[in-house]
């Protein structure tokens, strides 16, 4: 009696269908079941891939951070100019209307921190302060009045023929000069529209400030939902 067909074996012919898998192929199957990456950590690679592709930078561009190192270099060049009306009064002779300017001049300086610094809505809101163009002509005038007021010119063309210290007197000078070249750089930026600029790069910094908290925040909603389900499962 003839064996049937299912029950006889060749090493050499090929698995048909109905027939039990050969090693190789089983092997294969396996192999590629064992080593096949757990859902979590293919969803892990997902989500670090995604973090770091597409979450917006906290960090500064390279012109914002121009713009605040010059806003910086006007806060300082104001302290300093307010610091020269201070030694004024000590080095220099004044009479009651220099006295007066003086004070008006002490008082600028600190409207100038103020406005750099962004402390006082009148401030913000005011176009004589805001708008680079009037700014900087406030601020070139409150140089050139501070060298004026001071007294700094010599009659003999030579600021070491002055009767008070050198040192001081330089100071003083250097100052108010540097107070001036502020207030011509702050018109010509202006004219530039570099203010424009800078309103722009502000704006997409704070957008990208929120976004970042936003996926922030839905980070740790996430988190937090997660920690509630595996706590009731």
């Amino acid at each position: 009696m003839d064996n049937p067909g299912w029950a006889n074996t060749n090493d050499g012919a090929t698995d048909e269908e109905g027939q039990p898998l050969s090693n190789s192929k089983s092997q294969s199957v396996f192999s590629r079941v064992s080593f096949a990456p757990p859902l979590a950590t293919a969803n892990n690679i997902i989500e670090a891939e995604t973090d770091n592709n597409t979450q917006p930078s906290y960090q500064r561009t390279c012109s914002h951070k121009l713009f605040r190192l010059f806003k910086l270099i006007t806060i300082l060049i104001a302290a300093l100019l307010l610091i020269a009306q201070v030694i004024s009064l000590v080095y220099l002779p004044f009479d009651g209307v220099e006295l007066q300017l003086k004070i008006f001049l002490s008082s600028y300086c600190v409207v100038i921190i103020m406005n750099e610094l962004e402390w006082w809505d009148a401030l913000r809101s005011s176009p004589l302060l805001w708008n680079w163009v009037p700014r900087g002509y406030f601020y070139a005038f409150i140089g050139v009045v501070s060298v004026e007021e001071n007294n700094l010119k010599p009659s003999s063309g030579a600021l070491n023929t002055l009767p008070i210290d050198y040192t001081a007197a330089l100071f003083i000078e250097t100052a108010s000069w540097m107070m001036f070249v502020i207030g011509i750089l702050y018109i010509l930026f202006g004219l530039c529209c570099c203010q424009v600029y800078q309103t722009k790069v502000r704006e997409n910094y704070k957008e990208r400030l929120a976004e970042r908290k936003k996926i922030f925040e839905d980070g740790l909603n996430s988190l937090e939902f997660r920690q509630n389900d595996t706590s009731m499962a």
